[in-house]
Parts: structure tokens; sequence; C-alpha cells
């Protein structure tokens, strides 16, 4: 049999016995309708609704405020998308170069992913002003559902916050509150599609990781890159995957990322010049702040940046501290990138909102409000450009020295029982001894 990863926790192990469980003692097996509606419906309990999911409405008033305050002036990348997908498709007369499978030999500039550009294409069509409207309101709804799907994985990794019920509750409200104006300002401000897509597709690939699905989180990385190339650094994520079949996770996003790229690089050969596309060194970066006062982006910053994001991702894995990774990655992004534009906050807090509800012996929202003052608090203070840039870096650096090197009580350690994949064939018999596993849990201090 496939041993799962000793760094998940045993909770979907146990989820699975109570499964089998209820099968034995005679019960209708779960069909896959009944099945989904116990999953949507699972932390939304409609007789308790005012006492268990109250930080729900407050979120979501919360969010539609800021929808309010930034959709007048919102919207401004939108141009990109809509010129990019207009020459990839063919639009006529909508771009002076040569389009279609030459777009990004013709358009350096264009970091915009193929995914992302097809699903703009559909959203551009799609009511008043290219689809501007729709595509603000889709996204942002997607950052309430990323919250949701977060909060979700934290009870399901770590059954005994059923514990402290408010202090998750807490964490939620006041660690999304405070990712949802990063988001907001990254789906309605900027309106970043592509940075949007990864990094939903990067939650969704941690899931799938902790579901014992390999195949599926190596897609999810794929199409993240496929999306906006920097997210290539999530392939980290696949070192949670049990080591005989991390090569499925690999093929996976090898598969997905010839799909979407290839096609490009066979048509026109001069595709491989947006890898090379440089952008202003700002000085108020984090890469300016390190020291790096080059005009424009180093050639050998992009690979820094994945390498570094690895090797993080590696010793969150060897820590046993794996709710680190997307945090860790998206942090090698921030220090070692030539801009400071707002919508990079939104990786961080989604990295730091994980980490709050999950890897901290307690869920709190420390790093989620460090970061938000840290990176969107502190330009509403001051313009200081060294100022700025040290505040980026510091936030980066405290986060990982933290993370990684903190003592063993402020994490929640976890402990052995991935699922193996679907495919690897039944469990083995073995004593039922999840209840002791989980009370293990809550006294290891071990690293």
């Amino acid at each position: 049999m496939a041993r799962g990863s000793p760094w998940l926790g045993s909770a979907v192990t146990e989820r699975s016995d109570r499964v089998t469980e209820h099968a034995a003692r005679g019960h209708r097996p779960v069909t896959a309708a009944r099945g989904l509606r116990a999953r949507l419906t699972r932390n939304w309990p409609t007789r308790n609704w005012p006492t268990h999911n109250w930080h729900w409405g407050l979120l979501s008033l919360w969010t539609v405020a800021w929808f309010i305050d930034m959709a007048p002036a919102g919207g401004i990348a939108w141009v990109f998308f809509r010129s990019g997908t207009a020459a990839l498709f063919g639009e006529p007369g909508s771009f002076r170069a040569p389009g279609g499978l030459h777009l990004y030999a013709s358009d350096p500039s264009l970091q915009i992913g193929p995914l992302s550009f097809a699903v703009a294409e559909i959203l551009r069509h799609l009511g008043p002003d290219s689809g501007i409207a729709v595509a603000e309101i889709l996204l942002t709804t997607a950052g309430i559902l990323l919250i949701a799907a977060i909060e979700d994985l934290a009870r399901t990794v770590r059954p005994e916050l059923r514990e402290h019920p408010r202090a998750l509750r807490l964490t939620v409200l006041f660690g999304g509150g405070a990712f949802m104006i990063a988001w907001v300002d990254l789906a309605v401000g900027y309106l970043h599609l592509d940075d949007g897509l990864a990094l939903i597709l990067a939650v969704l690939a941690l899931r799938a990781v902790v579901a014992g699905r390999p195949v599926l989180a190596g897609l999810c990385v794929g199409l993240a890159t496929d999306a906006k190339p920097w997210a290539i650094v999530f392939a980290s994520l696949l070192l949670l995957v049990p080591v005989r079949h991390m090569w499925r996770g690999a093929v996976a996003v090898l598969a997905a990322l010839a799909a979407a790229w290839l096609p490009f690089y066979l048509a026109d050969p001069g595709t491989m010049s947006a890898a090379h596309y440089t952008i202003r060194n700002l000085p108020s970066s984090a890469l300016r702040a390190l020291g790096v006062t080059t005009a424009r982006t180093p050639s050998w910053d992009r690979a820094a940046q994945a390498l570094v994001g690895w090797a993080l991702g590696a010793a969150a894995v060897w820590r046993r501290r794996w709710p680190a990774i997307i945090l860790l990655g998206v942090g090698a992004r921030i220090a070692l990138d030539p801009g400071v534009h707002g919508y990079y906050t939104a990786g961080v807090m989604v990295g730091a909102l994980i980490w709050d509800t999950i890897g901290a012996r307690r869920p709190w929202p420390v790093w989620s409000l460090l970061s938000i003052v840290a990176l969107a608090g502190i330009p509403v203070i001051t313009r200081d450009p060294q100022v700025l840039g040290d505040a980026r870096l510091a936030i980066v650096v405290a986060f990982t020295a933290v993370l990684l090197l903190g003592p063993s009580r402020w994490v929640w350690q976890a402990g052995p029982g991935l699922r193996p994949p679907p495919s690897a064939g039944p469990p083995d018999p073995a004593p039922r001894t999840a209840p002791a596993a989980a009370g293990n849990q809550r006294k290891d201090t071990g690293g």
C-alpha cells in the first residue's frame, strides 16, 4: 500500500474510516449527489446561522463596502486583457503586430498566461464595457469562496479545532477581512484576472494534495502557471505527495504547461523573448532594499524567485510546517521583484490566512494583520521609497524566519495519515487509533 505523507495529519484518513464504518453498519451508501450536498452545507447550518456563521455576514458586508469604494475607478488593467484577447483570437484591426500564436513574440510585455486570456475572452463578451463589471463581480466573489475553502481545509486537517470554534471564526473574520482588502484591490481596483486565477488554483492544488490526489494537484499547479508564469513557484506543493506518486503530479504539471505554452513556441520561437522581458526596478521595491540597484529586472531575477520559493517550500515540508508553503513562495516573489504593485499583496494574504488558520498552534490572524499593515497600510502613511522598500522586505524576512525557525510550541505539528491516491488501493487493515492520534497532535512539541 502507498503510505501517505507524514506531514499532513490524520484528519482525511479519519474521515475515510468513518465512511467505512458507516457502511459496515448497514446504512445506505452515500451517493455522489448526497456527498456533494453534505460537503456544500457542512459548514453552513441553516438552523444555527446567527450563532455559527455570523462572521460570514460581516465579511460579506465588508467586501461589498470595499467593492463599492473601488468600483468607480476600477478595472485599470482590463485594457491589456481586452487587447490581448482580441489579438490572440483574431479580432480584425485589434493589434498592429501579428497576433494569434505570435502574440507573445509580438508584444513580450503581455506577461499574461494563455489560460487567463481564454477566460478573459469569455468574460469580455458578458455585460457592458467589455465585461469589466461581470469580471469584477465574479473575481470578488471568488475571494469570498477562497476564504470559505481555507476555513473548510482547516477543519478538515485539524479536527481538534472544534474545541476552539470561536478562535477559528475570529481568525477567519479578521484575517479574512484583511485578505479581502487586498483581494478587492486585485479583483476590482486592478482587475488582474491572471494573478487571481493563479492564487485560486494554488489553493485548489493544496486541497488536492490534502485529499491525496497528486494528478489533480499537479494539474492545478500547471494551470496556475498557465494563468501567470510566476505561479510555477507553487510546484513545491508536490513535495507533500508520497514519493512513489510524486511523478504523477510532475507529469500533470508538464502536461498542463505543454498544452498551453508549447503551441506558441512552436509557431514562433520569438515567444522566448517574453520570458526575458524586464520591468523597472522601482525605488520602493524590496529588491532595491536588498541592495540590487540595477535600473531594470536583473537577468537572474525570475529564475531566482522560483528557486528560492522552491527551496523555502522544501524547508517547510522538512520542518513539518507545510501550511507555510504558499506564503513562503509568494514571499520569495515579493522580496525579489522589482515591482511594487498593489495586486502583489493578495498573494501574501492568501498564504498568511492559510498559515493563521492551519499552521499556527492556535488560530489567530497574526500574520494576516501584520502583512496588510506592512504592504498596504504603510504606503498610506508615507511615500518615502526607502521606508516602503524596507517594510516590504522586513515583513517577508519576518514571516520566513518565524515560520521556519520559530519554536515548535508556536506551530501546529502535523502527524501521519495522508490519504493515498485513489489508484493506490484500499488501506491496510489497522486498529482504529485516530482519536488518540488527534490528541497526540495537540501535545506534540517535536520539530
